[in-house]
């Protein structure tokens, strides 16, 4: 899909149109690591020849206001010509630490069930991480560690992905009262409101786990909202 990309800005270039000002690209941590560098500095290069200036960040949306401890990365890049007409300049988004003192327990609905098939299953002591998150282990529920994993509601949560164990976040509000993020909170979860998940659900034509689906592949619409308020035009 990237080289797609590269490819439509070439043919806007070659015909004479107006390339875009600004591009970003958000991707997972995984892309900066050594297997992937090599590609991602290729990507950067065919930018830079387009004419684009970029910085690549690592950002954790807890630290822009957000529930979720989502490392993501994020490469911004402009028009060198733009950014010389308006004087832009990146900003230090790395530096950015709003942390809300808001906790997952504000986001949730009291109002669903607790899941019975949790009840039979002991827990492990929770432990805090460095990243805030209470977390524990269902005794002998799996022998997959993440698909066993129970989040205390007081703090902040870890990353929603688009399916596998962390699809199905097990939130822990009390002894034999466990159940899972559902789809309204997982669209809160990611930065969303309310009226944005009516709007999708109202239709009835999504199904539960599509709609989370759609949520783990998202962006953390806090880290966005404080990208684009840097922008100039």
């Amino acid at each position: 899909m990237l080289w797609e990309i590269e490819r439509i800005l070439y043919e806007m270039k070659n015909s004479d149109k107006k390339l875009p000002k600004y591009l970003l690209l958000e991707n997972v941590k995984a892309l900066i690591n050594k297997n992937h560098l090599e590609q991602f500095n290729k990507w950067i290069n065919k930018l830079n020849k387009l004419g684009y200036e970029s910085k690549y960040y690592l950002l954790n949306s807890v630290n822009f206001g957000s529930l979720q401890n989502r490392e993501r990365v994020f490469c911004l890049s402009v028009l060198k010509e733009h950014k010389n007409k308006v004087n832009f300049k990146f900003p230090n988004l790395e530096k950015i630490n709003n942390k809300t003192n808001r906790k997952l327990k504000d986001i949730l609905n009291d109002s669903f069930e607790y899941e019975k098939k949790y009840i039979k299953y002991k827990n492990s002591n929770f432990k805090l991480t460095k990243n805030n998150i209470m977390k524990a282990s269902l005794i002998n529920y799996t022998s997959y560690n993440s698909e066993s994993y129970i989040y205390d509601i007081n703090y902040y949560g870890p990353t929603l992905t688009a399916s596998g164990a962390m699809s199905r976040l097990k939130l822990f509000f009390d002894e034999n009262k466990i159940r899972e993020m559902k789809p309204i909170e997982c669209f809160q979860y990611m930065g969303f409101n309310k009226n944005d998940f009516n709007k999708i659900s109202i239709h009835n034509l999504i199904s539960d786990n599509k709609l989370i689906y759609l949520c783990g592949n998202s962006i953390s619409v806090e880290v966005l909202e404080e990208i684009f308020r840097s922008l100039r035009f």
